[in-house]
């Protein structure tokens, strides 16, 4: 049987919660919600209609997952929900808001680590092996991929993606993609590769040093971004240096950063 406190408001008609789930006292769990096996909720927690959470998940004091959208348009009958992977941590008052269209959902993937007071908005897609500093403010329809670090404080504009590897000095603000395994600081500035990073990710020296001359190539290149690639084009890549490669050649709408 889980183990609810005697405070807590748990929905006896359609919530789903594993025997070895931890409740704390006064959590509310609402109607249509599925906690899986190992999953500890602190106290005041409030996880919201159409959150589904798999393994091992960790919900911090007051964090509210799958509350509705901060979006003036939205309409509050849009049956919607967050989506959460394994083995994620979510400390105290980090707040996930549900998807803004029907039937779908903000996705969290596994071992993410989302520090005090941090922030998903409706619709974000956030990949695994991330950590999310205090206060970071991701905001909606915001694609992160996987292994990223961003500093506390540090905000995203709507709509933009944020590679592999990549990392952000706190207070940063980025309004156009990051690259994979790039670093940004300050407002929109890159500042060079993240290769402790790359070192720390397993990447081969042969690897790293592709990385190396794939970001030269296209990013900190005195010629037009049509000429880079089109150099890029001459040569074989490897998988990691063509991700790069790639993501400058077919960027958001709202554009990728560059030197």
């Amino acid at each position: 049987m889980p183990q609810i406190h005697p405070s807590a408001l748990v929905s006896s008609s359609s919530a789903i919660i594993a025997d070895d789930v931890t409740i704390g006292p006064f959590t509310i769990i609402e109607d249509e919600v599925t906690i899986g096996p190992g999953c500890r909720i602190d106290s005041q927690a409030k996880i919201c209609k159409g959150t589904s959470m798999g393994e091992n998940n960790s919900i911090g004091h007051g964090a509210v997952i799958g509350g509705d959208p901060q979006d003036l348009s939205f309409d509050p009958t849009v049956t919607s929900g967050v989506l959460i992977g394994n083995g994620n941590t979510f400390r105290e008052y980090v707040t996930i808001n549900r998807s803004t269209r029907p039937d779908s959902h903000t996705i969290v993937g596994n071992r993410n680590f989302l520090m005090a007071v941090s922030h998903l908005a409706h619709d974000v897609i956030l990949g695994s092996d991330n950590v999310l500093a205090n206060n970071v403010m991701i905001a909606g329809h915001c694609q992160l991929g996987n292994k990223i670090f961003l500093g506390g404080g540090s905000a995203t504009h709507q709509f933009i993606r944020v590679g592999d590897f990549a990392m952000a000095q706190g207070n940063s603000g980025m309004t156009r993609d990051v690259p994979p395994y790039c670093i940004v600081h300050q407002i929109n500035q890159l500042s060079g590769l993240n290769t402790i990073g790359l070192k720390r990710g397993g990447f081969s020296p042969s690897e790293r040093q592709e990385i190396k001359v794939a970001y030269a190539l296209v990013l900190n290149a005195k010629t037009t971004r049509a000429e880079s690639l089109a150099q890029a084009d001459q040569r074989t890549w490897s998988p990691a240096a063509a991700k790069l490669i790639e993501a400058v050649r077919h960027p958001s709408p709202k554009g990728i950063l560059t030197r």
